[in-house]
């Protein structure tokens, strides 16, 4: 499909929603935070464990996870922002949970749910069941886990304070050497962003959110102990440090690993490297993290913002995965990530073979996912000081960062190349939230899609990532939803710049 095909084909709906355009002035700012464990009970059940392979139990539990979450309220609009230590949630589910919060939310809240990636928690999608064709996910947990995610942000919201925020970001090299890419090109995303709430009386830190980028898969496939991987290091030094509640959100994860000799720590204790598969790597790495976020607040920047606004596009994407479409017919996703076309619902299946399958099997026959993308700015007056975008899944880096390349051996290697996201946004302080209130899997460019030999750059074998993305027209899709949200906010400021 060419990508002027392609564009049309995404059927979308964009909704804008803002939260305040306030003339400059005093606007009070409050902040809570909260967290809940969400550790699934492990007696008398089985867990799937998410993120390799299948048939992968739990058999203790390690630490805790934990659901996160941070209030921001300005202009008495409120933002709840959570991050759970989990595989991924589905859009459909971020909506129950939505219905939820807003229940019992004050009028005008609005809530972004984030996921870690941990692929050491429970199947969350479906996705690492017994075999292929069996889900993994257990319904009653994650229909608890909805429940227990909007209590934690409606706690967050309760708990909401006068409040000071202050902002840093890290761009420390070590940073990027703590990520690993084996596919070309080689680009990452090491920027480290740091949101810091204090208490307005007398400083006392409420919570420190982080974002920053790299696969929680640190102990391999081999371990069967549930945690949220170096996540929960980065959390427990900065709650150590700082008090109060810290949040993780992961970036540009897509390729990015901490995985194998390229991310090497020295251990002080030993005076060797820390391995992949024991538990002193990601301790090692989380800490350092966490130290590098204590580096960028202590040149933080403290803003007074009197505006919160924030926008939403809601759009269909186009399916070109088949394995997908075979999942949602044999249940694997437990209806939790139905398909539509033409912009309704559609259930129907039909048999057909699936590349590398065999035999014929039933697949679904829907074109489109329905996913979000969500622009959020804070503001003083007409500066803008700090933008929040969500990808739903795991854009590889040249996605936001730029430097996509063309190489021979691309399946569309005249592609239109996009805009980097990092080039759409005009901020210091971009905070990019990766598997935003969504996990489509990844977001690959199509200038690099290879799914058909010969293979990418002239590798002797195919590089991993298509066979978990839902197609090659996705990353034009959600930039260009992106680029739609932040061009909009562009034309309503100047238009109120006029008017005034």
């Amino acid at each position: 499909m060419r990508m002027a095909e392609a564009r049309q084909h995404v059927c979308r709906h964009l909704l804008i929603l803002l939260l305040a355009i306030a003339a400059p002035g005093f606007a009070q700012v409050r902040a809570g935070a909260a967290k809940s464990a969400i550790t699934p009970e492990l007696e008398g059940r089985k867990v799937y464990l998410a993120g390799f392979g299948h048939n992968r139990l739990a058999t203790a539990v390690h630490d805790p996870l934990y659901v996160r979450c941070l209030a921001v309220e300005i202009g008495k609009k409120t933002l709840a922002l959570c991050a759970a230590d989990l595989i991924g949630l589905f859009y459909d589910d971020v909506q129950r949970i939505r219905a939820r919060f807003a229940g019992h939310a004050p009028k005008g809240s609005y809530l972004i749910v984030a996921s870690t990636h941990v692929h050491e928690g429970p199947d969350t999608l479906g996705l690492w069941g017994p075999t292929a064709g069996e889900s993994g996910m257990d319904p009653a947990y994650v229909d608890w886990l909805d429940d227990k995610i909007a209590s934690t942000a409606l706690e967050a919201v309760g708990d909401m304070q006068p409040a000071q925020l202050k902002l840093a970001r890290d761009d420390h090299p070590l940073l990027a050497q703590l990520q690993g890419v084996d596919r070309p090109p080689y680009v990452k995303d090491p920027f480290l962003l740091v949101l810091q709430a204090v208490r307005a009386s007398d400083g006392a830190v409420i919570a420190t959110l982080v974002n920053w980028t790299d696969h929680p898969e640190t102990l391999n496939r081999k371990n069967t102990l549930i945690t949220a991987d170096y996540p929960h290091w980065i959390c427990e030094t900065l709650e150590h440090r700082y008090g109060g509640t810290a949040v993780f959100v992961n970036g540009a994860l897509g390729k990015v690993s901490t995985l194998g000799k390229e991310v090497a720590l020295l251990d002080p204790d030993t005076g060797l490297l820390a391995e992949d598969g024991a538990w002193r790597k990601p301790e090692l790495l989380g800490t350092k993290v966490g130290e590098l976020a204590e580096r960028a607040l202590a040149n933080a920047e403290r803003v007074s913002p009197d505006a919160l606004l924030f926008r939403s596009s809601v759009f269909f994407l186009p399916l070109a995965n088949d394995r997908f479409r075979a999942a949602e017919a044999a249940g694997v996703f437990a209806g939790r990530k139905p398909l539509y076309t033409a912009g309704k619902l559609d259930t129907s299946v039909a048999e057909r073979e699936v590349e590398g399958g065999g035999k014929p099997v039933p697949v679904a026959s829907g074109r489109d996912l329905q996913t979000e993308v969500d622009y959020v700015q804070l503001r003083a007056g007409p500066r803008l000081l700090a933008e929040f975008a969500t990808i739903p899944g795991e854009a590889f880096p040249e996605v936001v960062n730029g430097g996509v390349e063309r190489y021979p051996g691309a399946d569309f290697p005249d592609a239109p190349l996009d805009p980097p996201l990092r080039a759409i946004l005009k901020s210091k302080y971009q905070f990019v939230i990766g598997l935003g209130n969504d996990e489509l899997g990844y977001i690959i460019p199509k200038a690099e899609w290879d799914e058909h030999a010969p293979w990418l750059n002239n590798s002797p074998k195919a590089f991993y990532g298509e066979i978990n993305s839902p197609g090659p027209d996705s990353a034009a899709a959600i930039i260009e939803a992106l680029e739609s949200l932040v061009t909009a906010g562009s034309a309503a400021q100047s238009a109120d710049r006029h008017r005034r």
